[in-house]
């Protein structure tokens, strides 16, 4: 009986049936994830905060729900995800997982399949306190932080990279359509101008928030799938 992998039950190995869209398919499958392969569906639930780490165009900052999203093959030969790695191990971007516009999203970064990749470290969870076209004060988590990218006198940057004081203008919102929203509910868009007041700490994020869906493949690979993305991957019991 075929089941997304959504439905799918804890601890049975299923095999994928089908997966939904040409994109999001030709990324799972450099994963290793196509027609046959064997998922095995966890109930772990983590806790995640955002990352730090150093690509071809320099340092970048990734939420923990986009950290679960890349997958490195470290130089000793073992493939994790982003999320489960440690300061200094160094490798190549495996794959990404997700909609289009996390890669693209990455890939604005500087951050495609294939490059190389250095996890420097995990960050505190903050929450950066801002003054959206000099009148409304926004609060933003370090993961949405992280996602818009905009210009200072310095330069282009991340909004979590940015000084008190100095003034960013947005140019890019690093999201998909839900995340979009939100930033425009605050007021935020390309062409708003931010200026951090202070940062504060902020507070832990678990996965479960969010219902993942956490795989395991059959050589224990472990895969983090936000729900929408599990719905296009059909699975059926292994006979």
């Amino acid at each position: 009986m075929l089941t997304p992998l959504t439905k799918a039950p804890l601890g049975i190995s299923m095999a994928v049936y089908k997966v939904v869209g040409r994109g999001f398919g030709e990324r799972m499958a450099r994963l290793g994830v196509f027609v046959g392969t064997t998922l095995t569906r966890l109930g772990d639930a983590v806790s995640v905060s955002p990352v730090k780490v150093r690509g071809p165009a320099g340092e970048a900052v990734l939420s923990g729900s986009w950290a679960a999203k890349m997958v490195v093959h470290l130089d000793d030969d073992r493939r994790l995800p982003l999320l489960e790695c440690s300061p200094g191990e160094t490798g190549h971007v495996e794959g990404i997982i997700g909609q289009d516009r996390v890669a693209e999203s990455m890939a604005a970064l500087g951050l495609r399949e294939n490059d190389r990749i250095t996890f420097v470290r995990r960050l505190p969870p903050m929450a950066y306190n801002a003054l959206a076209d000099g009148k409304s004060r926004v609060r933003l988590g370090e993961g949405m932080a992280s996602k818009l990218l905009g210009q200072t006198p310095s330069g282009l940057v991340q909004f979590c990279g940015v000084g008190v004081g100095e003034e960013f203008t947005v140019t890019e919102i690093l999201a998909g359509e839900n995340a979009r929203q939100t930033f425009e509910s605050l007021g935020i868009r390309p062409g708003t101008r931010l200026v951090l007041q202070n940062v504060t700490a902020g507070q832990v994020m678990r996965l479960a928030r969010h219902n993942p869906v956490v795989c395991a493949t059959s050589d224990g690979l472990r895969l983090y799938f936000q729900e929408k993305d599990a719905d296009r991957i059909m699975v059926a019991p292994r006979e």
